[in-house]
């Protein structure tokens, strides 16, 4: 069985990502949470050897991994590219914003190693909002529906949700009573890169799920938190494994989104929201998202071993849901504007 000696972890906001860019407060910090949580996970397994890339701008990492700066003037990608060819596999943490995540992803293939992640198509997909709910409606999967302006509005009776296509979580996510003002706000802005959807009244949900090929393996069904301020949806927190009933429903919604969208693997998360019909889509995030910080504590398991035991036999065994426990992790947005991952 295969196992890596040397891995690379990226976490694209804390590991130099914006170098040159100002470091949005609330996206670092819950960076910084999904890093060490992972850190601290493949810390506890033997014979691996971890190395990451730090933003110089933030303080130094205490001893979880080697750990590479990248400085104002140097190129991440070209930092990155360095650090794959001494690995022997790499975790990448990135938004799929921009097309960023799909790019290392690639990265990581074109250089002959191993991929702990989703494939670039399947990344691609997931990373359009608007692709995915088609690819989710086509299978015949509950899913919000998702429009572009050309297509005109959905319907609702309880208003519109806007967003980036490509963005992530909460980030520049507005919801408006009246479709004249969801329109202007897309038509400010660029329009063919923001998409329409109706506000579904429901709990905010996602489950967190570590898949391969046909298996899945449900972690958790975490209860979000959300607020609105000035007409932005932000992202406040979640409790891990804060959603106890109708796991039956939430564990099939899982094995079919596993089946409807191709080329996901490792650790994925779904957002939905558990409306009076059921759970519905909508979004899917093929890498780590923040609630990964807090599955340890939840569930009692190792969730990296459980990821690189998928990687060796192809499946994991289930978890013991009696050492199950909810567990909040917080996070304050304001006064920024940022999403969440």
């Amino acid at each position: 069985m295969w196992c890596p000696k040397r891995l690379f972890v990226i976490e694209f906001i804390t590991g130099g990502g914006l170098t040159g860019e100002p470091l949005p407060g609330s996206l670092a910090h819950e960076g910084e949470l999904m890093l060490a949580a992972l850190l601290g996970e493949l810390g506890a397994l033997p014979g691996i050897d971890v190395t990451t890339t730090r933003d110089h701008r933030l303080s130094p990492l205490s001893g979880l991994a080697r750990c590479v700066t990248i400085s104002a003037s140097d190129d991440p990608f070209a930092v990155w590219r360095r650090c794959i060819e001494d690995a022997d596999a790499v975790w990448p943490i990135a938004p799929e914003t921009g097309g960023v995540l799909e790019s290392l992803s690639r990265l990581v293939l074109e250089q002959g190693r191993q991929l702990i992640g989703s494939s670039p198509e399947g990344i691609a997909v997931t990373a359009s909002k608007y692709r995915c709910a088609e690819f989710l409606g086509q299978a015949g999967l509950p899913v919000v529906p998702t429009q572009a302006l050309r297509e005109g509005f959905p319907k609702s009776d309880s208003g519109w949700v806007v967003k980036p296509d490509d963005g992530a979580g909460c980030s520049e996510t507005r919801i408006f009573a009246d479709s004249a003002a969801a329109r202007a706000s897309i038509e400010e802005r660029e329009p063919g890169h923001y998409v329409m959807q109706p506000y579904i009244h429901g709990a905010h949900c996602s489950i967190s799920m570590v898949c391969a090929d046909n298996h899945v393996l449900m972690m958790s069904v975490n209860e979000q938190r959300i607020a609105v301020f000035d007409n932005q949806l932000h992202y406040m927190g979640s409790t891990v494994n804060g959603v106890r009933d109708q796991h039956r429903q939430c564990w099939a919604l899982a094995e079919q989104v596993l089946s409807a969208l191709p080329g996901l693997w490792g650790y994925v998360g779904i957002d939905f929201i558990m409306g009076a019909d059921g759970p519905v889509v909508l979004e899917v995030n093929p890498r780590v998202t923040i609630s990964h910080a807090g599955l340890r504590q939840s569930t009692s398991h190792n969730p990296a071993r459980l990821l690189l035991e998928l990687l060796q036999e192809g499946r994991c065994a289930p978890l013991e849901t009696r050492r199950i426990k909810p567990v909040s992790i917080d996070i304050t947005p304001f006064p920024h504007t940022g999403g969440h991952r």
